[in-house]
């Protein structure tokens, strides 16, 4: 799924107010705790009003009144919430019928991007359809898909496939229903727990305002312009990754080594040859090292509320397990769609999203999220394991990161019982001889305060954002002491797709500064740094992050993209270097992974290789 009067501004005053209060020190917003408190009223459930005359003519003046006066008033340095408010205010001036304003906003936008295919074609929906109302009603398809076509001509084509695929996924489901649905998600919780909503969400409220009344109207056109370009073999990239595997002689010899998965729990059947089995509970019916489960013997392992269990895998919740089958059909068919795949799934899944019922296209959204924290494990459990045999993974249990299908609400005592388990459960991670560690998540001080506000376990956002720093303190502390209590273990984790700089979020364990730590960033097929990955310079290593193919529960095989799969691709060449040489150190791994980096199709981009970090290992 795709994550939408007061007095106005033109876009030149707004520029224009912008650059008076630039001299006298405007108040900073580094992240959303920094916002003013401005509320919208919500006496219905977003998902209710949102496709309804009135949200149009009477919310969004007010929305965006308030999104201008912040970029005109506040130096607004977190470049998503930046993002967001000229997005959304573009949308909002193609809804009021401004075309000039939603153009200028959308040039101002790519202007701002640090990634080069946002630069080229970022906002090429959103300006395409701008473009398509200075024609006459009868040209404005046309229109669109020709402006379209006229951005992406100008870019290199190999540099925003991934980025023109993006978009054609989105032609080919948005729907009114579509966005019924996403509202449903990403709003109703939110005006359910304080009867009101901030201008963030407001704002993306009006994007899926936007695109559910302009995409379907001029879907054929547009589709079958990217469709085209698509296909066209000159816009395939060639794709790097397979040339920088291990060969069968690299790996000739290797030991067996033990990967932990720090996740909520893989789909163990798809592994039987490779589970590792913990000495500290072996299979003997009894409770060996106290923590009230029995023979949970693949490592630690607890449930969404961090209860102590014997499954290694999240059961999903009756109400997704009640339509489990349709779920995953459907959850493969969106993703197949954004790599413009033709598959049955993906006709069905364009089907359902522009035929189905507010009603059905709510119940699909409802478990859409469950199902990724329930299938998300298996997919990076898949990228260590299927190309490794020699990999033994170790389940390591215990994150509270969750939907049931609502969000599980996480406060202070969770955060705190977190900590409390850390300690032993790492111990038995070392008594195991796990040699690394694969951390595909991330914990934000920002996330912590909107789980508290979503939940209803609190209404006020200055509360909630203390409250989150709170959890995130406690959490971080916690990681921390667990990377430092296990210095033989390389810990590798995800760098996340923020497209930020890594200190703009303080995520944990990201911004940690551990010797036997090292956070992997996205790059596409052709080796450019991905849209959306996140930088800086705690990044110090690319890996594959668009397209990766792997399976998921039950043993569907589908592609991902997130640095999710990065950080699992680099965990794979670290367990490769140990496979071949076990006396390799944590430092020694991270040196090898460094030294053998290098960029391709003339990008210094330190991208991952891992047959040659593995004949690195070999020569040490």
């Amino acid at each position: 799924m795709y994550k939408r009067l007061g007095v106005a501004l033109t876009v030149g005053a707004l520029l224009a107010g912008q650059a008076a209060q630039a001299q006298s020190a405007p108040p900073v917003i580094a992240s959303e705790a920094d916002l003013p408190p401005t509320r919208f009223p919500m006496p219905q459930a977003p998902s209710e009003i949102v496709m309804t005359d009135a949200f149009v003519t009477q919310t969004l003046p007010l929305i965006r009144a308030e999104a201008e006066r912040i970029l005109a008033d506040y130096d607004v340095r977190d470049p998503s919430i930046a993002g967001l408010m000229r997005a959304g205010l573009a949308s909002i001036a193609w809804l009021q019928d401004r075309p000039e304003d939603a153009i200028a906003l959308t040039t101002a936008q790519r202007a701002t991007e640090t990634k080069p295919q946002l630069r080229a074609i970022g906002q090429l929906l959103r300006e395409s359809f701008a473009t398509g109302l200075t024609a006459a009603p009868a040209q404005r398809c046309a229109t669109v898909a020709r402006h379209a076509l006229e951005m992406i001509a100008a870019a290199d084509p190999l540099l925003v496939r991934d980025e023109v695929l993006l978009r054609y996924g989105q032609i080919q489901l948005v729907s009114p229903a579509y966005h019924i649905g996403s509202a449903a998600l990403i709003a109703d919780p939110e005006a359910k727990a304080q009867g009101s909503i901030g201008v963030l969400r407001g704002l993306n409220l009006a994007n899926m305002r936007f695109e559910a009344e302009a995409i379907p109207a001029c879907r054929s056109e547009v589709a079958a312009a990217l469709q085209g370009w698509i296909d066209d073999p000159a816009h395939r990239p060639t794709d790097i990754w397979p040339a920088r595997e291990p060969s069968s002689e690299d790996l000739s010899g290797v030991r067996p080594v033990t990967v932990a998965l720090w996740e909520s729990g893989f789909d163990p059947s798809l592994f039987s040859a490779q589970i590792a089995i913990d000495p500290a509970e072996p299979l003997d019916g009894r409770d060996n090292d106290g923590n009230g489960v029995i023979d949970d013997a693949f490592g630690p392992t607890y449930d969404r509320r961090l209860h102590p269990t014997q499954q290694r895998m999240l059961a999903p919740s009756p109400e997704l397990a009640a339509r489990l089958g349709l779920q995953t059909a459907l959850q493969k068919g969106l993703t197949d769609i954004g790599y413009g795949l033709d598959t049955p799934e993906a006709r069905f899944a364009a089907q359902r999203s522009r035929e189905a019922t507010a009603d059905e296209q709510l119940a699909d959204v409802r478990v859409a999220e469950e199902w990724d924290y329930w299938a998300h494990p298996t997919w990076v459990a898949s990228v260590i394991a299927d190309p490794a045999p020699f990999v033994r993974l170790y389940a390591f249990n215990i994150l509270p990161f969750a939907r049931d299908p609502d969000v599980v609400a996480v406060e202070e005592a969770d955060a705190v019982r977190m900590a409390a388990i850390l300690p032993a459960a790492a111990a038995r991670m070392r008594a195991a001889g796990v040699r690394v560690v694969n951390m595909s998540w991330a914990s934000m001080a920002d996330e912590w305060a909107e789980n508290l506000l979503t939940t209803g376990k609190e209404t006020d956002p200055e509360r909630a954002t203390a409250r989150g720093r709170v959890i995130a303190d406690t959490i971080g502390r916690a990681v921390e002491g667990v990377i430092r209590d296990c210095p033989d273990i390389l810990f590798v984790a995800g760098a996340g797709n923020t497209d930020q700089s890594d200190d703009s979020q303080a995520a944990i364990p990201q911004t940690l500064d551990l010797p036997n730590l090292l956070v992997i960033g996205g790059a596409g097929t052709a080796g450019g740094a991905a849209a959306f990955t996140t930088y800086g310079d705690g990044v110090r290593l690319f890996a594959l992050a668009e397209g990766n193919l792997l399976r998921g529960p039950g043993g569907q095989v589908l592609r991902r993209s997130g640095t999710s799969y990065a950080a699992p691709m680099a965990a794979r060449a670290a367990a490769s270097m140990l496979a071949v040489n076990p006396d390799l150190t944590p430092v020694q791994v991270i040196e090898g992974l460094l030294a053998t980096a290098h960029g391709e199709n003339g990008s210094t981009l330190p991208l991952l290789d891992a047959g040659a970090a593995v004949r690195w290992a070999r020569t040490r």
